[in-house]
């Protein structure tokens, strides 16, 4: 099973409190508010080389309703000045039906513009964004767009529909190109382990800083922490139970996310992967609370396993 890349929080010199931007929760916080409308566009000129004068967040929600949503996805749907729609989301691990998925939420937009009556006429673009922490293609470079294309022929049936891949494994082998690709400062805010990296993407573009600013002001917010630690012990619990199912064996349901089992299993398996799961939160820095709810142990092994890792 392939693990989540992300750091619960960014590591800093004085052990302070900052989320990762590249947590799906703090991404939708940060991006997905009308509050930010000035950092979202700024992020999406960059990052889909357009004009964008003024946005509109769809279907705006508190998010803390959506933390407890262990399987929820938590995209950005956003309509340009110029009509087009945006949907853009993070995904930290690999999903394995994701080019399935990404196509059919692009889709169920475009087609969604419509009612009973409507003309095709009315329809406008549709972008899906997608920044992914693995890399999904064999190719080099970082970010990939795809559209309806006749490649023997050269002819393009229509530019209204329209997916990026953004691949962020692949950073580091693009990072010095910063000064000429605005997409850079701030894929590399969104990849940061460490405040430093944090000040480094500041350092190179404006809005970026705008942004470290306000992930700051999101960091220092107790109930939004809060809700951050939740999502991330929601996310683990999820992987917990794909990670046991396919240890016996089980396979998953892409779409529908169900998982269907088989009766023989391998719970010595299952249980070294709980443990291992809680040695690395521990070492993380997560208080036992929030190991408790990922990993279902006891107080008294939580104990135990912070001293066989030490201090």
């Amino acid at each position: 099973m392939t693990k989540r890349n992300f750091p619960p929080k960014i590591a800093t010199p004085d052990g302070s409190f900052i989320m990762s931007p590249k947590n799906d929760f703090a991404f939708r916080l940060l991006f997905g508010d009308e509050k930010n409308k000035e950092i979202t566009i700024a992020f999406l000129r960059a990052m889909l080389k357009i004009p964008v004068k003024d946005i509109k967040i769809k279907d705006p929600f508190l998010l803390k309703q959506m933390a407890g949503d262990k399987t929820g996805i938590l995209d950005i749907r956003i309509v340009l000045d110029s009509g087009v729609q945006v949907d853009v989301e993070i995904q930290l691990s690999d999903h394995p039906a994701i080019r399935e998925r990404v196509l059919f939420y692009n889709s169920r937009l475009y087609t969604s513009q419509l009612s009973s009556g409507d003309g095709y006429h009315l329809l406008k673009k549709t972008i899906s964004l997608v920044i992914l922490d693995y890399n999904l293609f064999k190719v080099e470079p970082m970010h990939t767009t795809f559209r309806h294309y006749d490649q023997d022929n050269e002819i393009e049936l229509k530019d209204v529909q329209e997916v990026h891949i953004v691949e962020l494994p692949k950073l580091k082998y693009h990072q010095k190109q910063h000064r000429n690709n605005p997409e850079i400062p701030w894929l590399m805010f969104l990849n940061a382990a460490t405040k430093e990296e944090l000040i480094m993407a500041a350092d190179a573009e404006p809005k970026v800083a705008k942004a470290y600013d306000r992930l700051r002001d999101m960091s220092e917010d107790e109930e939004s922490r809060r809700a951050y630690e939740e999502r991330i012990t929601e996310i683990i619990e999820v992987d917990l139970r794909m990670q046991a199912a396919e240890e016996r064996g089980e396979i998953r349901g892409e779409i529908r996310g169900e998982i269907k089992g088989r009766e023989e299993g391998r719970e010595e398996g299952r249980e070294e992967g709980i443990i291992n799961t809680a040695k690395n939160l521990i070492l993380l820095g997560m208080n036992d609370d929030i190991i408790i709810k990922a990993t279902k142990l006891s107080p008294e092994k939580i104990s135990q396993l912070r001293s066989e890792v030490g201090p």
